[in-house]
């Protein structure tokens, strides 16, 4: 005799077993119909309850990315759920098949993100998507199951996000805990990797402060999707699954910039200068406008705190820092790492840490640079052009980002000439001048797209470089005898083969110095020596990989020619 349950359903077979029961195959008597029958482990009556409640509600949807859910039987004292048997098994049993194209991974990502958005606006949040909980039925459909813990705050820690993971209760009404597993469940199926697994809560934590994740082999924009879903802290994720569906559809993160955020990070500014001069009625009157003016903006209310800190006012303080803490409440290293990972070419990681940090520090123009960096190297010049053009919309006169909205503009025009003087209305400066003369030239340094390209020979301006006044530079070519003394104060200086007059300083050898083979630049106490993709670069008998900084004393070889430079001139006797 078969084993019977609740008179009608027939015991066939297990099918998994979790933390909060086992599931098993079972048909019905009279229908013959398979079904998927899940007995709870936990008889407490209140909970059982509160489980039927929320899977009745979502059954009410009736979504076709839901598992359906048939009814519910008790016997003894066990709560058991019958539910429509997926025969195509789960996510995790395609991923150890390893048959699964991106393509497939995306299509099923987006019906996910489409089911949950209309769940969450319910008021349910699912709390525990994983590749376990993603079911297949046998014409392939993608669904959704274990909606019985939805809403309890519980949940697998793999796929916990770090506010869950310390029991936030706000975590349980907060959907974006469920965008955190979206993102964790696509980088496991796209790398087959999770690096949460078997780590505990500490640890998960500290991967996150490193950003270290096994991605780097995927496409920039899927790494992208990937971090900006998984970020630690839910304000910088994304806040909504339709914001996850758009970015899957268009393969890309959309930038954001909020002029409100960086005016009122102007107001805070004064507010902050304030404070050091001890100006209290100033500093308090600038927040009190900022804050007026610009409700619910991390900065404000830091710098409220600090102000009410000054005067005293403990409880006051405290407030303020609880509101920005809610806000944001990360430790402040996001912007070193992201500069870190710039050098490296990590992009996706450092676009994502440098975003993180300007969401703390909205005036931090330095790091607006750096993330316009990121653009700029991953050839995203249109983003990168509308990035420095918002920035030059609030300070017109900034040199820095007029010379990289124009090296973008040259670049997403490549071919065309493009005149600064039709782009930018800020002052000309000495990189614009270097990048436009690249442009103009009569006998080109580069050969466009193909190497050496174009883009080798422009100058992306670091933030470094605001303040453009110039060192008196001396030098002398170490390889003639009795070589002349060359004294300038150019900005930007020149080397490349002979022949080509656009140089500043003609190097002999032929076609073993490149047409434009390196220059310096040349800011008052701040000199560096730039490699422009060239056959080889020397300082000190050190190649230059792209850039290295200049001290007071300086020997450069390009070919078998030698220089030495310096700003004190006593140093070449």
């Amino acid at each position: 005799m078969p084993t019977l349950y609740d008179n009608r359903y027939e015991y066939v077979k297990d099918l998994g077993e979790g933390g909060f029961g086992k599931v098993f195959l079972a048909r019905e008597k009279i229908s013959k119909r398979l079904v998927a029958i899940k007995q709870l482990k936990s008889t407490d009556k209140e909970n059982q309850k509160d489980i039927i409640h929320e899977i009745e509600i979502v059954s009410k949807f009736d979504n076709q990315n839901i598992v359906a859910y048939y009814h519910h039987f008790w016997q003894d004292a066990q709560l058991f759920l019958v539910m429509e048997y997926c025969a195509g098994g789960s996510l995790r049993d395609k991923v150890k098949l390893k048959t699964i194209t991106s393509t497939d991974v995306f299509n099923w990502m987006q019906s996910l993100a489409e089911c949950l958005r209309t769940v969450h606006k319910k008021g349910i949040i699912h709390h525990d998507i994983k590749p376990d909980n993603i079911l297949f039925n046998e014409n392939g459909t993608i669904k959704i199951s274990d909606f019985g813990i939805a809403n309890t705050g519980g949940g697998t820690r793999a796929y916990m996000s770090p506010e869950a993971l310390n029991w936030d209760n706000k975590a349980k009404a907060d959907p974006r805990v469920d965008i955190y597993a979206i993102g964790v469940t696509l980088m496991e199926i796209l790398t087959g990797k999770n690096p949460f697994f078997f780590q505990s809560k500490e640890q998960i934590i500290q991967l996150h402060q490193k950003a270290d994740f096994p991605i780097k082999q995927l496409p920039n924009w899927q790494q992208e999707i990937i971090l900006k879903a998984i970020n630690k802290v839910p304000e910088l994720r994304f806040q909504y699954m339709v914001e996850l569906e758009e970015a899957i559809k268009s393969k890309a993160v959309p930038v954001v910039f909020n002029r409100e955020i960086l005016k009122a990070a102007g107001l805070v500014a004064f507010a902050e200068r304030a404070l050091k001069l001890k100006k209290w009625r100033s500093a308090v009157k600038y927040l009190e406008l900022a804050n007026n003016t610009y409700p619910d903006n991390v900065s404000v209310f830091q710098s409220f705190g600090k102000y009410y800190l000054l005067m005293q006012k403990i409880d006051r303080a405290k407030v303020f820092f609880e509101k920005a803490l809610r806000l944001n409440p990360r430790l402040d290293v996001q912007k070193d790492l992201g500069w870190i990972n710039l050098e490296n070419k990590n992009y996706p990681i450092a676009i994502s840490l440098l975003s993180d940090h300007l969401h703390r520090h909205p005036s931090d123009l330095e790091a607006y640079n750096l993330l316009l960096q990121c653009y700029y190297e991953t050839n995203r010049y249109e983003a990168g052009i509308e990035l420095s053009k918002n920035i030059l919309s609030v300070f017109p006169e900034n040199p820095c980002f007029a010379n990289n909205y124009y090296v973008c503009s040259v670049m997403h025009n490549i071919g065309q000439t493009v005149f600064p003087d039709t782009i930018l209305k800020a002052k000309s400066n000495a990189f614009i001048d270097y990048n436009f003369s690249v442009i103009l030239e009569s006998e080109p340094s580069h050969s466009g797209l193909k190497r050496p390209t174009l883009k080798s020979k422009l100058l992306f301006m670091d933030y470094r470089f605001l303040n453009l006044g110039a060192n008196t530079l001396h030098f002398i070519e170490n390889t003639a005898q009795n070589g002349p003394v060359g004294d300038t104060r150019k900005t930007i200086i020149k080397f490349g083969r002979e022949g080509y007059e656009a140089n500043d300083v003609k190097v002999p050898g032929g076609s073993s110095i490149s047409r434009r083979h390196c220059l310096i630049i040349n800011c008052k106490d701040d000199m560096w020596l730039y490699d422009l993709e060239s056959i080889g670069t020397y300082l000190n008998d050190n190649i230059v990989i792209h850039k290295t900084p200049l001290f007071v004393l300086n020997k450069i070889r390009i070919g078998s020619t030698e220089y030495t430079i310096t700003t004190d001139k006593t140093k070449l006797l």
